[in-house]
């Protein structure tokens, strides 16, 4: 019988949240797990979400069709939604979520039932509205945290900071200082925290205090890149209350070769436009753009950056998502663009419409470059490629990670913003010249590329993400032979 409790893999339950930011983190460290330390688990997902590309829903379709590597996918029962009129986008989410809770519940019992029962359950940042559930069923819970160390500093510090902080953090005249990382000015914090008459900002401090009620918080970073906000986090400088969840920085999470089958057979059909066009360009000459899954610039946005990336000289692969207007949906390319423009810069450039398989081009020996969004995936995949950035946030944390890239990780140049909110297209032409051919873009590519080697030697055996990784799968497994 001891023989049998030792051989059988401990078994774990983990959903994380909607969307390609969430789910990808959550898919690899899922591989990892069941793969390097032999555990068995069960990844909960939800409906595929009405708004995402077909690309998009074809991937995740793909991705969660069938088990593998010891991973057995279940979808939650759809909740059932009411014809509420004339409530706002954040209080549908808020119903949803507490529909969430029940479906959530009646879940983590059956899979208590079965063999091995689960030894933990892991969730998402923005699911901390569980917690309560797996501790009344007495599970072991824990995040995990697809963005940065920063971030979670900052959402751990955040209720002290609103009992010191009266007025609106958009009304400061003074940057604000969090333990980790340098004092950032209160316009570069995440969105949902400019105005506290936003319904988001209550959404968003509640699951900062929610944090606190998880037994570990396992974080997409490595030490070698935020080593001070760790250092922060771990002695104990950011939250002085008597339960600190303990902090795991296990990344970067981002898809390894021995784990790539599945996107290298989905990205087949791209190769022949995007990636062909690559194969056909001199090493490290393209700037890469895109702006993530979600980001849609506006019209006049879109109009700037194509006369600057066409101002500059550079060669440059776009994946353009166009602005979607309420009665007709996404305006055609063509009439985005300007007039000539595709005719003009197609000896080198390329625009592509649908959802680039971002990776496999950042991997590409062709790549310099990427004008970025700041999303962390698409941080982490830069970093890990050892591609530079151009910074530029659309909404989220990501303006916070464009000022932590720029002025503290220092991989990224800035494209500053007018009075209007829009990047002209002088600056355009300024920023991709700066990155591709001056000076700034050396210093940030080599850099980036201490970093790459940084990433790789954490997730090697004897690294501090592969440690950290052993520390926290060893501490589910004493707890899996306990409940045996």
């Amino acid at each position: 019988m001891a023989a049998e409790k030792r051989s059988q893999r401990a078994h774990m339950a983990i959903f994380p949240s909607e969307g390609m930011g969430h789910l990808i983190p959550f898919l690899e460290f899922s591989k990892r797990l069941a793969l390097f330390h032999n555990f068995s688990i069960t990844f909960i997902t939800t409906a595929t979400e009405s708004h995402v590309s077909p690309a998009q829903a074809a991937y995740v379709q793909l991705l969660t069709s069938s088990s593998s590597h010891h991973i057995r996918f279940i979808q939650l029962p759809k909740a059932e939604e009411e014809e509420e009129q004339g409530i706002s986008h954040i209080e549908r989410v808020l119903k949803m979520m507490d529909r969430t809770k029940s479906l959530m519940e009646d879940v983590l019992k059956s899979l208590l039932g079965s063999s091995p029962p689960i030894s933990a359950f892991i969730t998402d940042m923005f699911r901390t509205h569980l917690l309560h559930i797996s501790a009344k069923l007495h599970i072991p819970s824990y995040i995990l945290f697809a963005s940065n160390a920063a971030l979670v500093s900052l959402m751990l510090h955040l209720p002290k900071l609103v009992s010191e902080i009266q007025v609106p953090f958009k009304e400061l005249e003074f940057p604000v200082k969090v333990p980790g990382f340098p004092p950032i000015p209160p316009t570069d914090l995440p969105t949902p925290l400019q105005d506290r008459l936003d319904p988001h900002f209550d959404w968003f401090l509640s699951h900062s205090a929610g944090l606190r009620e998880a037994n570990g918080i396992l974080i997409n970073t490595f030490e070698e890149l935020e080593s001070q906000s760790i250092k922060a986090l771990v002695e104990g400088k950011v939250l002085t209350a008597t339960h600190m969840p303990s902090i795991y920085p296990i990344g970067p999470l981002i898809s390894s070769p021995m784990l790539e089958s599945d996107r290298v057979r989905f990205v087949e059909d791209d190769r022949a436009e995007c990636l062909k066009w690559m194969d056909e360009q001199s090493v490290c000459s393209v700037v890469f753009v895109a702006f993530g899954s979600r980001a849609r610039l506006s019209a006049a946005q879109i109009m700037e950056l194509a006369l600057g990336l066409e101002a500059s000289g550079q060669r440059f692969l776009w994946a353009l998502c166009g602005p979607l207007t309420p009665s007709s949906g996404s305006i055609p390319i063509s009439q985005l663009l300007p007039e000539g423009f595709e005719s003009r810069t197609k000896d080198r450039g390329l625009v592509v419409t649908s959802w680039a398989p971002q990776i496999p081009i950042l991997a590409h020996p062709s790549t310099g470059g990427f004008l970025s969004h700041c999303g962390w995936n698409s941080t982490l995949e830069s970093i890990s490629h050892g591609i530079p950035m151009i910074a530029w946030p659309i909404a989220a944390e990501q303006r916070m990670n464009s000022f932590i890239l720029v002025n503290d990780i220092k991989v990224a140049i800035e494209a500053k913003r007018g009075s209007e909110g829009i990047v002209r297209r002088e600056e355009v032409e300024r920023v991709v010249k700066s990155l591709m051919d001056g000076h700034e873009g050396v210093k940030k590519k080599t850099r980036i590329r201490e970093l790459k080697d940084s990433a790789e030697k954490a997730l090697a055996e004897g690294g501090s993400s592969y440690k950290a990784m052993a520390n926290v799968a060893a501490v589910w497994k004493e707890s899996a032979t306990a409940t045996v």
